[in-house]
């Protein structure tokens, strides 16, 4: 006989494009209630960066008035029901009955990300929850950062995924919403507990084509400043040759590849580092996450390459590794990098569809193009960047 309550979560998604914020927001709000049957306790919305955040917020919020919870951001483009889409309000709305939630949010603040995310985990230990996910704003925050402060506080085994806010690749502003409230440079997230069950995968489909470096200058944690040694800009622009002249733009097809002894490297490369910039002064990398360097770990780095069938077939590795681990779930997240976007060109939509045929055909599911993601990737959760993240949803009822 089962310890475990009769779990009672439904789950539906829906995304709609409009040429207006209020009228997207609005309609997405009815379709979802109509969808469930009922107001749902706990609304994920990832809405085109081209809307106006804040009336998109103040619409879901009058629409769905408390106790439902609203958390989400503004993105790249955006992952639906059917396919991966741009301009649109994407929202998936959940009723978990014994499932206990707690939304978060916090504004641009002075404090580093590492203690940002300490506090964090400090408001979410009394929950002691089993999930968490988090939407930050990297072009304030350090994600690698921020999840190490979660981490020291509820531990590296707690499983946080989810992707960072976006806008339309201008890398200048992107907006956090919770409960119609909006704001900007900061985080926010949701914690559940409640008999979740969780399985996920990070996959990139890239392969090395660089000769194996060493990090042996890196300045607070992103800037890389040398390889073996020498300034990191010249081996890099060294390595591509006449393509150089297209830099920084010609950064998105070749990401570094990040290999750490403490982690498993069956699946290379196991973290992904993104060239968000260059600093020719310097000769520097500007990197979107940290990475280590020699002497405080391994500090190996791999320039990577990925033709546009490599990536789909990184999305397919990854839907394959979370149906293994877990065939049956009430919901999908899907978190997926804006650089994959790019590289894809108007081939972008066969990765969401690749993953889809394998997906169940009426498993809900939703996610968004990212600026980062947030995935477990063996004993605990790292940021990663160029990656296709895939988490799998059951909910089990907590023991009666």
């Amino acid at each position: 006989m089962s310890n475990l309550r009769p779990p009672a979560a439904k789950a539906f998604s829906v995304s709609i494009v409009h040429s207006d914020a209020r009228s997207a927001a609005a309609e997405a709000a009815e379709e979802l209630r109509a969808g469930l049957g009922g107001v749902p306790d706990l609304v994920f919305c990832f809405f085109s960066a081209e809307y106006d955040a804040g009336a998109v917020a103040t619409t879901l919020r009058e629409c769905l008035p408390a106790p439902t919870e609203i958390v989400g951001c503004s993105s790249f483009a955006e992952v639906g029901q059917e396919e991966a889409l741009t301009h649109s309000v994407s929202v998936l709305g959940l009723r978990c009955e014994g499932v206990r939630i707690k939304t978060f949010a916090h504004a641009d603040c002075e404090l580093p990300s590492a203690e940002l995310g300490r506090r964090i985990g400090e408001e979410l230990i009394p929950l002691r929850p089993e999930l968490v996910f988090l939407f930050p704003d990297v072009l304030r925050q350090n994600a690698t950062q921020l999840l190490i402060g979660v981490q020291s506080v509820l531990g590296k085994s707690i499983p946080v995924i989810g992707g960072a806010a976006a806008d339309n690749g201008t890398f200048k502003k992107t907006f956090q919403i919770r409960n119609g409230e909006v704001l900007s440079g900061g985080v926010c997230g949701v914690a559940l507990r409640g008999g979740v069950r969780i399985a996920t995968a990070a996959r990139s489909g890239y392969h090395p084509v660089g000769s194996p470096r060493k990090s042996t200058r890196v300045e607070n944690g992103n800037i890389l400043l040398e390889l073996d040694g020498q300034p990191a800009l010249r081996v890099y622009r060294e390595f591509l040759g006449p393509r150089a002249d297209e830099m920084p733009a010609v950064s998105i097809e070749f990401p570094l590849g990040v290999l750490d002894d403490s982690r498993s490297a069956e699946v290379f490369p196991p973290l992904v580092r993104a060239i968000f910039g260059i600093d020719e002064q310097r000769q520097a990398l500007i990197l979107g996450g940290d990475i280590v360097q020699e002497g405080v770990g391994n500090g190996t780095i791999r320039i990577l390459r990925a033709t546009r069938d490599d990536m789909v077939k990184g999305a397919v590795a990854a839907t394959e590794e979370v149906l293994a681990q877990q065939p049956s779930a009430d919901v999908a997240f899907l978190f997926n990098c804006m650089s994959r976007k790019v590289v894809l060109g108007p081939r972008y939509k066969e990765e969401c569809a690749a993953a889809y045929r394998l997906l169940p055909k009426h498993l809900p599911r939703i996610g968004f193009y990212t600026f980062g993601e947030l995935s477990p990737f063996g004993s605990s959760s790292l940021h990663h960047e160029s990656t296709f993240t895939l988490a799998l949803l059951q909910f089990l009822g907590e023991p009666a």
